[in-house]
């Protein structure tokens, strides 16, 4: 893991609750976790800190009233139920763990409002213990840089303990964490990448190589509304906020969720850019292709157009870089495929 080095040298700031681990105390350290959960990080700085100046144990947990409790954590994501959880949890940890933050997964994992993601941030910020802590920054980077192919952060955790080494176990949470949450964000500012990152990074070869295609063909973005009655070559981005399997045709196969790439064209006598893209945007049709499967589940983020008639070039293009989805060919040409894949 070259880049997670590079990270290393280049990133001077931490995550709240890393932060907050240099007290050395676990039941901190298991109390802000839970409350960073669907939490922006200022705001989890601002509520354990007011929190912690009432809350400093188990026992004071237990002693405070729900109501206040509440007040106290608000505006955390799900305030209130967080809220019951941490009045469950005082109570087990009272009575079953001698009022003590246990230190293996498994007794943490029975604990209310905890699940892996909290459990192996506990395990290795408040015991210094082998973990890895996947929370959604972590599981998308690791898949944008193709470090594994998983579909939700525990399927990520689970191949990282594979294939990780153990000497990064304890720090990629916190590293990715910052990176994820100032640079490699769900929209990234590639532009604001270390250059050194940008260099061994399989995402960002692809958006500039695909950049670069729209440069040579002379795409143009355009908008729904505005598709030109011209012929010409086009791009659709459709984007698949989750993983499933889509029949097409006769076949069926599991299409991973990310961005997918339609290359096709418009160039017969009685066909156009606009009636044939317009087509595809129908969310009542008849599916005459197979990319009509696709577009029943996904999202179209963006479409290109270029009067050229470059649609083989253009798979072909693509195929050097991006992932090739089989069965997504033209009938009329030995593409591999006209539909690409990257993950999101």
């Amino acid at each position: 893991m070259e880049k997670i080095e590079i990270l290393k040298e280049k990133l001077n700031k931490n995550a709240v609750v890393t932060e907050i681990a240099k007290e050395k105390s676990p039941f901190k350290v298991l109390i802000s976790t839970i409350l960073s959960a669907r939490t922006k990080d200022e705001v989890t700085e601002e509520v354990s800190k007011r929190l912690f100046e009432k809350v400093k144990n188990v026992d004071d947990l237990l002693k405070i009233d729900l109501e206040e409790l509440e007040k106290l954590i608000y505006p955390v994501g799900f305030y209130r139920m967080k809220a019951k959880n941490l009045k469950k949890l005082a109570k087990i940890l009272k009575e079953n763990y001698n009022g003590k933050v246990p230190n293996e997964l498994d007794e943490l994992l029975k604990l209310p409002g905890v699940g892996r993601k909290t459990a192996n941030l506990v395990i290795t910020l408040a015991f210094d213990d082998y973990g890895i802590c996947v929370d959604t920054h972590v599981h998308r980077i690791c898949n944008r840089w193709g470090y594994v192919e998983t579909e939700n952060p525990e399927e990520t955790e689970m191949e990282l303990r594979k294939k990780l080494p153990k000497k990064y176990w304890k720090i990629i949470n916190n590293l990715l964490v910052v990176f994820g949450r100032e640079i490699c964000s769900p929209t990234p500012k590639c532009e604001e990448c270390f250059e050194e990152i940008r260099e061994r990074c399989p995402y960002y070869k692809k958006i500039a190589y695909f950049d670069e295609i729209l440069k040579k063909y002379e795409f143009e973005k355009v908008s729904k509304n505005n598709i030109p009655a011209e012929k010409g070559t086009y791009i659709l981005k459709i984007k698949l906020n989750r993983g499933r399997k889509i029949k097409f045709g006769n076949k069926e196969r599991f299409f991973r969720k990310g961005y997918y790439f339609y290359v096709g064209s418009a160039l017969g006598k009685s066909m156009n850019l606009k009636n044939r893209i317009g087509r595809h945007l129908k969310k009542e049709k008849k599916k005459f292709w197979h990319i009509d499967y696709l577009l029943e589940f996904g999202d179209v983020k963006g479409i290109y157009i270029s009067n050229k008639g470059c649609e083989c070039e253009v798979a072909k293009d693509l195929a050097e870089v991006f992932k090739c989805v089989e069965g997504f060919g033209c009938s009329d040409c030995k593409c591999e495929s006209h539909l690409f894949y990257m993950p999101l």
